[in-house]
């Protein structure tokens, strides 16, 4: 039955393909409102393109956000793949289905003014862990997923490299700029002094070394330091991993090598700061142009 299914189908994601727990409980809460739209847990067997539409076509008159019908889509693709696989199906019913065009927008970013932060910070934990966090993910790119399950080891302060593992656990090699690793020395020497122990295994960003800060936490932390600067864009840490990108690009960076960086397996996502930076050359050339 589909229900059987789907259950085999999300434990593989986990144990074999090794697919992220936020992207396993995404797709686990799209398979679940799938089969409530079919109403009947039918056979495997029976699924097929037709009733994938039906339900697509739902989340559309029911106004759901397009990136939302294209995670639908995704999923979709993936568990049509796992019947293949299973024998369950012949053919993969979704692989005809198209992935909705998302709108084109402009991404956020801090300019290379606002990014040099003048005001004075404090010496207590909280500044001094948001200033070292900012420094890295503007530094790196990082997600703050990843600088969330940062240990220690794996920084390397002499050769300044930071390894991570990113979605799908691939794993980078990201060069670490002077400044990052200016700050996260001294909140290092903070934690020393603090009894907060930093030996290889231990996580970077945590209380006690062993169960790290959660993303949430992160997230808050950069948020008010970016409002505590005037910054009245969007105040989160992905802001800052669209600024590394653009200011990459900014100053003669290639695609290719940014896509490298940030871990994007598909060219196309890394596309979007191309648009960027195509934008900023139009307002450029109609401020000095006197044609403009």
């Amino acid at each position: 039955m589909l229900s059987q299914e789907i259950e085999r189908y999300l434990e593989s994601l986990d144990s074999q393909r090794k697919f992220s727990p936020h992207t396993i409980r995404a797709y686990a809460r799209i398979l679940q409102d799938f089969k409530d739209f079919l109403q009947d847990d039918i056979p495997a067997e029976k699924l097929n393109t037709d009733l994938m539409r039906d339900w697509l076509w739902s989340l559309k008159e029911n106004k759901k956000a397009v990136a939302t019908q294209s995670q639908a889509v995704a999923c979709l693709k993936s568990f049509g793949k796992h019947l293949v696989r299973c024998e369950k199906l012949a053919h993969n019913p979704a692989s005809a289905i198209k992935t909705p065009k998302k709108p084109q927008r402009l991404v956020s970013f801090l300019s290379q003014k606002d990014i040099l932060l003048k005001t004075e910070f404090g010496d207590s934990e909280n500044t001094l862990r948001a200033r070292t966090v900012l420094e890295l993910l503007y530094g790196t790119g990082l997600r703050i997923s990843e600088c969330a399950n940062l240990v220690w080891e794996n920084l390397n302060f002499t050769e300044e490299l930071v390894r991570v593992w990113g979605k799908g656990s691939k794993e980078r090699i990201i060069p670490l700029t002077k400044e990052a690793i200016k700050w996260l020395c001294k909140y290092k020497d903070f934690q020393s002094k603090n009894a907060i122990p930093c030996f290889p295994k231990n996580f970077v960003f945590s209380k006690n070394g062993e169960a790290p800060y959660n993303t949430r936490k992160l997230y808050s932390d950069i948020h008010n330091l970016l409002r505590s600067t005037g910054w009245e864009g969007k105040a989160s840490p992905h802001v800052l991993r669209h600024t590394f990108a653009t200011h990459l690009l900014e100053n003669g960076a290639n695609i290719v090598t940014v896509q490298k960086l940030l871990g994007h397996s598909n060219p196309n996502t890394t596309q979007i700061y191309t648009h960027v930076s195509a934008e900023m050359l139009k307002d450029s050339l109609k401020q000095a142009h006197p044609r403009g």
